[in-house]
Order: structure tokens, then sequence, then C-alpha cells
């Protein structure tokens, strides 16, 4: 088979893998898994503004916005004047947020660690290694 073929399938394959593990997660609170990425980035960066969030997260602004908007309904975010610049908006979570966040980062860690520990030890550096070099290059092909 020809390389960049099999450089998509296992990709394509990969990204069914880790669907599979996000909706076991984020379905069983009532956030659609999109929402479920924002509380995790604010959750990691909290007093993030929108503008940064879809840039880390690769999407569009206005889609954020009304995500973070349905999650502030939801009672996960907050969103205030920034101290910094008051046209600036920041993100927060509330407590119901910081439970969400937590909950997320717990349940991921056990999920990929079922996931790590099904390599080799011999294998498990060289498989950071690749992950490293395959985000790299989505890196330097989403900039050309």
């Amino acid at each position: 088979m020809d390389k960049v073929k099999q450089f998509r399938e296992y990709t394509r394959e990969l990204e069914c893998h880790l669907d599979n593990i996000n909706h076991n997660d984020c379905c069983t609170c009532n956030v659609k898994k999109s929402e479920c990425f924002l509380i995790v980035e604010i959750g990691r960066q909290p007093g993030i503004c929108i503008k940064d969030l879809a840039q880390i997260l690769k999407l569009d602004k206005s889609g954020v916005s009304r995500s973070v908007e349905e999650l502030v309904k939801k009672g996960y975010i907050l969103r205030q004047p920034s101290e910094k610049d008051r046209r600036s908006v920041v993100l927060t979570l509330t407590k119901s947020g910081e439970e969400r966040y937590n909950k997320i980062e717990a349940d991921m860690y056990t999920e990929f660690k079922k996931v790590f520990s099904k390599i080799k030890k011999s294998d498990q550096d060289k498989v950071l290694e690749a992950l490293r070099i395959y985000n790299e290059a989505c890196r330097m092909a989403e900039e050309d």
C-alpha cells in the first residue's frame, strides 16, 4: 500500500478510537464533545479569552462564542471583562464547571492509561516520539 494511503488509514483509525473515548466521557453530562474540549482548555488556562481558545482548538471564533454561550447557560463557564483590557472577555469555570473539568481529566487519564498499558514498555517511548513528530508535522502543514 502507498505510504500516504497507509498514513491516512492509520490516522482515520486513530480518529475513530479517539472519538469513541471522547464520546464515552462527554456525552454523560449533557455536554457536546466540542463543549467538552472548551471546558478542558478553560480548566487548563483559567482567564483565557475566546480568541485564544479558538486558536488552540483551531475553530472559528464565532462558533466558539456560541458554544461558550451554551456553557454559560448550562452553568459551567463564567464570562467576565478582562482586568487588563476591558474590551476583552475572559473565561473561567464555575464550581460546576471545575467539577466537570476534574471528572473529564480523571476519566481521560484512566482511559489513556489503559491504552498506554497495552503498549509494550520497550515501545512506549517510540510511540510518544512518533506522536510528537506527528503533531509537529500537523502544525507545520496547518501553517502552509
